[in-house]
């Protein structure tokens, strides 16, 4: 029996012969005998630790091997629908995820995306979706300098040969739903096509569509990838100022998500309840609970999160009581940043409620002049919303998140 597949296993995980060794309980030189197919009669419990330490099955009899090549740009239920059609076809499946630095930035360019993903990002997108299938395995193609598509097949079936050598990879067919590529998948790689859907009669989507359009296409983002596209609306403004409600009326009207503002969970769960015992160093625990909150919110959003304060009122309040900014709490302002905006003005009726204490016309005035400062600061757009009545307030905030989420 060859156990060339371990050695293929290793090389598609990047795990050196001596990692694996150690990790095995056997020497480099065993190991390295065993997957040249040099030892006659391996001892079970090495091939067993072997198994375990790869996460490999034992190998099919006569497997047969699936590749399928793609942008994913990003992931979309058309993909996946081809990848889990191939699947069920062959023992084996590679996913090779092809990335081009210039022609990315370029499809960024020209799309109504808020931000470019990273190669990262859509590694990750593959990855989580496809996790439980082990059968499935991603790798990646690194396509810069090679001509764009149409153009390029030579100089691109060379580099996915070598990729085939360094993985060990040897596939038996290609999956696709572009017929104009079958020749050529002939030609250079010497792989004959199985087509899936290349009507797109079940599945009616594009990664175009999706770039220019995300949240009209919203059907089609799979779960891992919705977080990316989601629209985040942070709303701010004084204590009192009514924010907290009307952001729960807004989470409700457009069936979605909110991040409560942590602050004031925080000082019932760690002050008592009482903000006189609020010092400097709660407010990067403070500043990391509201982000955790944030991350909760867009991860089960839909089309749009909502954002109870963010990380510049947590910095007003810090500035406030203790004359001085946080640096933790800079670096998330910093790494947070919302597509809208809405500022509140502190001109609501006072509600005391046990936690407030810039109750005064001269105090409320200070602390939005205050917010306004630092929003300026941080380069931050906002929108002011002036107005004390909360129905109009109401309707101000529907419009502009109306328009946020029909232009995306």
């Amino acid at each position: 029996m060859s156990y060339n597949y371990l050695k293929t296993a290793i090389k598609r995980k990047n795990l050196s012969l001596q990692t694996v060794a150690n990790a095995c309980d056997m020497t480099k030189g065993y190991l390295s005998q065993l997957i040249n197919d040099k030892v006659k009669m391996p001892s079970a419990q090495k091939l067993e630790a072997l198994h375990h330490f790869l996460k490999l099955e034992y190998p099919i009899k006569n497997k047969k091997v699936g590749i399928i090549f793609g942008k994913f740009y990003p992931l979309h239920t058309g993909h996946i629908h081809l990848i889990q059609r191939a699947i069920s076809q062959v023992d084996e499946l590679y996913v090779v995820l092809c990335s081009d630095t210039k022609r990315d930035e370029e499809l960024f360019e020209n799309s109504a995306m808020s931000r470019q993903p990273t190669l990262n990002d859509r590694l990750r997108w593959l990855l989580q979706t496809f996790k439980y299938q082990k059968n499935i395995h991603i790798e990646i193609l690194k396509e810069d300098g090679i001509p764009s598509y149409p153009n390029g097949w030579s100089e691109w079936s060379n580099r996915v040969k070598l990729l085939f050598k360094e993985k060990g990879i040897s596939p038996d067919c290609v999956f696709s739903s572009e017929p104009q590529d079958v020749q050529m998948y002939r030609e250079l790689l010497n792989l004959e096509t199985i087509l899936i859907d290349p009507e797109r009669n079940f599945m009616k989507v594009s990664g175009t569509k999706i770039r220019q359009a995300p949240l009209q296409n919203w059907q089609y983002i799979p779960t891992e990838v919705r977080p990316f596209f989601v629209r985040t609306v942070a709303i701010l403004g004084g204590e009192s100022s009514g924010k907290s409600t009307l952001i729960n009326k807004l989470a409700n009207v457009f069936n979605t998500t909110s991040a409560w503002e942590f602050g004031r969970e925080y000082v019932f769960s760690h002050l008592g309840g009482d903000e006189r015992a609020l010092q400097f160093s709660d407010y990067d625990k403070i500043a990391l609970g509201q982000a955790q909150y944030i991350d909760f919110a867009i991860k089960y959003a839909n089309k749009v999160a909502f954002i109870d304060t963010d990380f510049i009122t947590t910095q007003a309040f810090c500035r406030k009581y203790e004359g001085k900014e946080h640096p933790f709490v800079q670096a998330m302002i910093n790494n947070y940043r919302f597509d809208l905006v809405i500022l509140l003005e502190n001109n609501t009726p006072w509600v005391a409620d046990g936690l407030r204490t810039l109750g005064s016309a001269a105090q409320r005035k200070d602390f939005q002049k205050l917010l306004i400062n630092l929003l300026q600061k941080n380069g931050v757009n906002f929108v002011t919303i002036n107005s004390d009545n909360y129905d109009e307030r109401y309707l101000q905030s529907i419009e502009l998140v109306s328009q946020l989420i029909n232009h995306s």
